[in-house]
This record gives C-alpha cells, structure tokens and sequence, in this order.
C-alpha cells in the first residue's frame, strides 16, 4: 500500500497540518510508504522517517501573497500546482496508491481536487472544516457571532455578510467555491470524505453530492500515558486555543468574571488584548510549546471547549481526557461526541453563559472533580485514539477504495 498525502504546510501550524503530518508518521510506523506533498516548509522532523518521501513545491500562501489579484487568482485556481502536483503522480504507481487531501485552501487551491481521478487513483480528503461546501469555510456567520443554518451557495447565503475579513473576501471564496464544485463534479466517485467524528459528517452531509462516499475516522491523539492529573488539587479552568469570536472566548471570560473562579487563557488572537484588559481572575499566557502547554495542564481543574462555530475537531479535548482532566464542552462541536455529559465532563449550551457558568461552579467542588477527573482517565484509556490506531483505521478505509477501484491491495 502508498500514500500520497497533500497539506499545504509541511509544518505544523494548525490542526490540519497536525493530523496530516501525525497520520503519515502512523502509517510510516506501520509500514506504509508514504509521500506527503506540501507547499511550504520548513519540515516538521516528524517527517523524517524511511518510508516517508517528502515534496515540497516551494509556493507561496495565498495571505503571503503582497500583490491582492494575484492572491485571490491563486486561491481561485492555481493552475502551476495542479501541473506540479500532476508531474508528482505520474511517478508514482498508480496501483495500490491512496491519495489523502488534508488541506488545500492556503496554496494548492481546489485545482489539485480532481488530479487523482484523472489519473485513475483513489482519493479521499479530511473534512478538517467545511471549505468543500462553504466559501467562508466556518458555516458560521462571523458577523452575527453565530452558526450559520443557510444553504451555502444559495442567493441567501451570496448575499450575506458572513466573512471573517471583508466583504470583497467573501467574493473570492464564493468564486473559489465555484472551482471547488466544478473540481468535485471532476473528481466524481474517485473522491471520498472522512470525518473526524459523526457531528462533522451529519453538518456537511446535506451539502455535498453523495457519489463522495463517506467515512468516520477519529484524529490520532499524541498523548502518553502518565499519572493523571490531580485536578482536586488544582483551581484553575483553561481554555488553549486561537484567541478569537468563534472560539466562545467571551463568555468564558465573562463567566470567570462572574464565578470568580481562576482561568488561563493560551493562545493568542485578535481578541487577546480584549480580554486582558477586562480583568478578574484571568491569565493570559500567549502561545506555548508542547512542554509549556503540558505544565499547564498539569495546573487545570478542567479544560473548558466553548465554541460557537461547528467545530469540526477538538483535539484538545482528547488530549486531556487522557490526562484525566475533566472537559467543558459545546454541545453543538464535533468534541461533544467524546463526552458523557455529567460523567466526564459536562456539555454547555453555545452563548449560554448560565449554562457555563453552572458547569464551571460544579467542577469547583473538589469531590466533583475528582470523580470526573478518574472517569475522563478511564474512559479514554479504555479505548485511546493513538497514531497506531488511527493509521489502522485510516488503513482499513484504503483498502475499501482500492478494492473498489478493482485494485489489489497490498497490505502492510
């Protein structure tokens, strides 16, 4: 079996990029030849493996770009990549090969969706967001704060001021929206969709054709198995993520304003300096490495996930569930479908801020957050998400389209 595995980055610098590149050292592990094809560098060492070959296109992001028009013609259609990416295929044979799209939106452009098809391979691409169906990527109107319920693409959603940035970013991600179904109806049946969870797919199963065929595969999750947490022990509530609206950054500002329970913020955003200056017992530390980041959670009573937007991810989460730290999660995330509402955590409602507020001020009771703390432990460890599992899985979904393909696998 070969995997070829497309991601602008070929570091880790979002969630995507995270996921692609864990999932090549997975499959690496277990024997798989893999070639990850991205843009840009530097190389994550993880990358750095025998079975793993690397190519990288030396492009540009499209937010790199200085001249605008040559910006948005990139992100519309990059012609250069589809031939580059092109050129790479042809030397790599065509059977038992996979293609595995991650993400494609800062350099490579939809041009490169429909390449395998055209070339007779297999494909299929992470559902990491919504860009398959909705031009602003999000299905969430940043202008309102809130989830999107229109039909991406309609005259409503055209005519809606629901972009992060400008209305005139909102023109170029509709045209790349028109690429992107024109490279789909290309790709026909040779490309399918895997979810990270059956939230994900259940927000994007209305909106895209259903010759994609569909599967569910959870995230790899890189945590190693230690002494949980002792959260009984500990007072503060933390949030790590990009500082910014959707992320529910507000109300979990609010509500430590109002509970008076301690809560560290990590990350950084546009709305960073905002919730400094609104004071209370909040922290706010920037970004942090894997070590920084562990050391703070070896300080939480809970992690606290209120996002506002169908977050299709959430590793965070998983991450200290492992650890044993009980979560405080959105309902409306593809996040929830790890939590046993009251057992390991608790489920909030979006832009509740009672609800947030309650959870958090139960949590605060220490026999409380014992009995969460050790049910998150066991409950992850009695079936983790590591890289080994998730390149079985990830394996096994390979295996399916080449043999629906009419090849023959060969398996590791």
């Amino acid at each position: 079996m070969r995997v070829v595995i497309v991601c602008d980055p070929g570091r880790v610098d979002g969630g995507a990029a995270k996921i692609a590149i864990a999932g090549a050292r997975g499959l690496a592990d277990a024997g798989v030849a893999v070639h990850y094809v991205c843009t840009s560098g530097p190389l994550s060492a993880d990358l750095t493996h025998p079975n793993i070959q690397t190519h990288c296109l030396n492009m540009p992001s499209v937010w790199t770009v200085s001249n605008p028009i040559a910006a948005a013609a990139q992100g519309i259609w990059n012609g250069h990549a589809r031939r580059a990416f092109e050129n790479i295929l042809k030397q790599i044979p065509r059977e038992n090969t996979v293609v595995h799209f991650h993400q494609w939106t800062k350099s490579f452009s939809p041009s490169v969706l429909s390449v395998p098809a055209q070339l007779g391979m297999p494909s299929i691409a992470y559902v990491h967001d919504y860009f398959l169906a909705c031009p602003n990527g999000a299905y969430y109107r940043f202008a309102d704060a809130s989830p999107c319920t229109l039909i991406p693409m309609s005259g409503a959603c055209l005519t809606t001021r629901c972009d992060s940035r400008s209305s005139l970013h909102k023109m170029v991600r509709v045209a790349r929206q028109v690429t992107t179904s024109k490279a789909l109806e290309q790709a026909g049946a040779f490309l399918s969709l895997v979810s990270n969870s059956t939230f994900g797919e259940r927000v994007v199963d209305n909106f895209i054709p259903k010759d994609h065929r569909r599967f569910v595969v959870p995230y790899p999750v890189v945590v190693a198995r230690e002494e949980p947490v002792a959260v009984a022990r500990n007072r503060q509530f933390v949030f790590l993520g990009r500082v910014t609206e959707e992320k529910g950054v507000r109300q979990l500002a609010a509500a430590a304003r109002r509970t008076g329970l301690p809560t560290t913020f990590v990350g950084e955003g546009p709305l960073l300096e905002e919730i400094k200056s609104q004071g209370g017992p909040v922290r706010c530390t920037g970004w942090q490495d894997s070590a920084g980041v562990h050391r703070i959670l070896s300080e939480a009573r809970a992690l606290v996930f209120p996002s506002t937007w169908y977050e299709t991810g959430g590793l965070v989460v998983l991450e200290a569930l492992g650890r044993g730290i009980p979560v405080l999660v959105s309902r409306e995330t593809a996040a929830a479908d790890f939590v046993v509402n009251g057992e390991n955590g608790f489920l909030i409602d979006r832009d509740d801020g009672r609800s947030l507020r309650a959870a958090m001020m139960e949590l605060a009771d220490e026999a409380v957050a014992e009995r969460m703390g050790r049910q998150a432990y066991e409950r992850y460890w009695a079936n983790p998400q590591t890289e080994a599992v998730h390149a079985g899985n990830l394996m096994r979904v390979y295996r399916t389209l080449l043999s629906e393909q009419g090849s023959q696998t060969d398996v590791a």
